[in-house]
């Protein structure tokens, strides 16, 4: 029997959750799991829900580089050849049988040298021997000879693959391997008792270390290696600049929640403000998931407070005088053509979450308050021209006691642009608001506060057009991506949730519920090679009851589990062979009845896609 073939890609369709728990931060900043201790107390500001923007499309299937839409992966790609021939005469294995004994004896040559530990080199020849019969069997052999025939050179592929890898870790390479280990875990201990210095000096020496077994490895371990190296310099970097600053961050923000409700209004304000200029200065200092966190709390903090950002100064702490261009844009990274629908779902919330947090841009710490523009003389009521500090106002302008009331323009020092209605001094009505990093919102405000419908358009090409709360997508509405994927149907705070339909550039189209950022629930999913699942999925994956429908006319109906047939189903293929019986993990696996086209049938068991002794083959006729 043929067997259904699972992908083991990566999936990178997993909507990256970015929780900014305190346990999170710490351990992204460092990016090591033994520097969990750096961060037991949480923050307190971080996104209640995680605003990614790395990766369902948001579907959580396998993919691969070319964009090819993942849950087809599973069977989409790939349908199970025909069903087990009918049994042949025994005259037409002649060659068979010949060819499976030298597999065998070859078999038993590479057994016996490896448990003779003789040379890598001569075991390689020996196991590439037992792979090149076990192929001519496969190719000759039918019914069960083949899928013996097949197992025996799955197996001896895996060992082979195997022998690379051992064959890349000379002594050299796994002497140098332990040394740079040893070297991490003085630099992690550093890291735990908060000796700063001491733990980028030796982080450095390890990624030095790392370098040297690189050149010393091959294969596997040599690309093990080179990763281990890159990370250990971002935990070098982190170590010497990103830590002491991204600490007290942390630390204001654990103060701000746990005093924050007991605080007036005003005072209340200023720590956030201190917390943000804080974790700003963080953006500067560090890198990877660290960077990432610093700019959720960003974001957070804004959006909770509801005011601009006004560099405040900490206790302790230097004063940031300027964002960095990184922490004041609200531009979005635009997502690679690889990249999956996940990563500009999570964009998508990226985008929303950063209107909401610059939605008034820094250096406009009072739109139009008249004691900004005390040095200005009072202008008669209707066209206003006038600069207040570093925010200038044109068009047809009422004062209303401090503050300017109509329509008009506003332009600040940094390039951002507001047009459309003022309300004492907020914006209010429709009005279009232009980052000079080129994203807009354009819509209805409400005391300030993108709300109702309307329209964004991000730096990076992407397009969303529906219901907009608190300057995020917010119900019904379209997210245009600039790869050409394209998103209708509900969003919740940036990210699709409810009912939606998902179309990809490539054709693949995805039609149900979603639940967290992820389809979630029955729904529909065709695939661009044709293929179509219609059933139940969670977290982007086919797990329950569901019917799988080729493009080649072969038919799937039954349970899944991560995207496979697992537990009860029946598969038909297209020239009348069927298969109704117990799955496991996409192959045949328990009680099961095997039918042919002709009416041949084989009741039994099966073990890992092969029958067992435990079976019988009934005829058609009788026999």
């Amino acid at each position: 029997m043929k067997r259904f073939r699972s992908s083991s890609q990566p999936s990178p369709h997993t909507l990256p959750k970015r929780s900014m728990t305190a346990r999170y931060a710490a351990t992204a900043l460092l990016g090591m799991a033994s520097l969990a201790a750096w961060a037991q107390a949480s923050p307190g500001t971080e996104p209640a829900a995680a605003p990614a923007s790395t990766t369902v499309a948001p579907l959580e299937l396998p993919v691969d580089s070319s964009s090819t839409p993942p849950v087809a992966n599973v069977n989409a790609g790939t349908e199970p050849v025909s069903a087990n021939a009918s049994p042949a005469p025994d005259a037409a294995r002649v060659d068979c049988a010949a060819v499976s004994d030298q597999a065998m004896a070859a078999d038993l040559r590479a057994a016996t040298a490896q448990s003779k530990k003789e040379d890598g080199s001569q075991l390689a020849l020996l196991l590439d021997a037992s792979i090149a019969l076990w192929t001519q069997a496969a190719r000759h052999c039918e019914g069960r000879a083949q899928e013996r025939a097949r197992r025996n050179l799955a197996d001896s592929e895996r060992s082979r693959q195997a022998l690379n890898a051992q064959l890349g870790a000379s002594p050299a390479c796994t002497s140098s391997q332990k040394d740079a280990g040893s070297l991490q875990e003085l630099a992690q201990q550093a890291v735990r008792e908060r000796r700063w210095t001491d733990a980028s000096l030796l982080y450095r020496k390890a990624e030095n270390m790392w370098d040297v077994a690189a050149e010393r490895c091959g294969g596997e371990a040599q690309q093990t290696a080179l990763q281990r190296r890159d990370q250990t310099a971002i935990d070098a970097h982190n170590a010497e600049f990103c830590a002491p600053v991204f600490e007290r961050a942390r630390d204001q923000s654990q103060q701000l929640r746990r005093i924050g409700p007991t605080l007036a209004t005003a005072e209340r304000q200023a720590q956030s403000q201190a917390a943000e200029t804080l974790w700003r200065e963080a953006q500067t200092q560090c890198k990877g998931p660290a960077l990432e966190v610093a700019s959720g709390n960003v974001q957070t903090l804004a959006r909770e407070r509801g005011t601009p950002w006004v560099a405040t100064a900490v206790p302790g702490a230097p004063l940031v005088t300027s964002a960095p261009a990184s922490a004041v844009s609200t531009s979005l990274p635009a997502p690679s053509s690889a990249a999956a629908p996940a990563a500009r779902a999570n964009a998508t919330r990226a985008a929303g979450t950063a209107i909401t947090a610059a939605v008034k841009p820094a250096g406009a710490a009072a739109v139009v308050s008249a004691t900004a523009a005390s040095a200005v003389a009072q202008p008669p009521a209707g066209d206003i021209d006038l600069q207040a500090g570093d925010t200038h106002f044109s068009g047809r302008f009422t004062r209303d006691g401090e503050t300017l009331s109509g329509n008009g323009r506003v332009r600040w020092a940094n390039g951002d642009v507001y047009t459309g209605d003022l309300l004492k001094g907020r914006r209010h009505g429709q009005g279009e608001l232009s980052w000079a990093s080129g994203q807009r919102y354009s819509g209805s405000w409400v005391d300030d506060t993108p709300l109702g419908k309307g329209q964004m358009a991000f730096a990076n090409g992407n397009r969303y057009e529906g219901e907009v709360v608190n300057g995020l997508p917010q119900g019904v509405g379209r997210m245009l991506y600039a790869s050409g994927d394209r998103f209708e149907g509900r969003f919740n705070r940036g990210s699709p949730d409810g009912q939606g339909t998902y179309h990809w550039a490539n054709g693949q189209v995805y039609e149900g519920p979603w639940l967290n950022e992820q389809p979630h629930g029955k729904g529909r999913l065709r695939f661009a090679n044709g293929n179509v699942f219609e059933g139940e999925l969670a977290r982007g994956t086919p797990q329950g009851t569901g019917v799988m429908q080729f493009a080649s006319g072969d038919r799937y109906e039954g349970d899944m589990a991560q995207g496979v047939p697992h537990g009860s189903g029946s598969y038909r293929w297209t020239n009348g062979d069927t298969y109704a019986g117990q799955w496991q993990q996409g192959r045949k696996h328990g009680k099961g009845v095997m039918t042919w086209a002709s009416g041949d049938r084989w009741e039994g068991v099966y073990q890992n896609d092969a029958q067992t002794a435990d079976g019988v083959l009934v005829r058609k006729t009788g026999s």
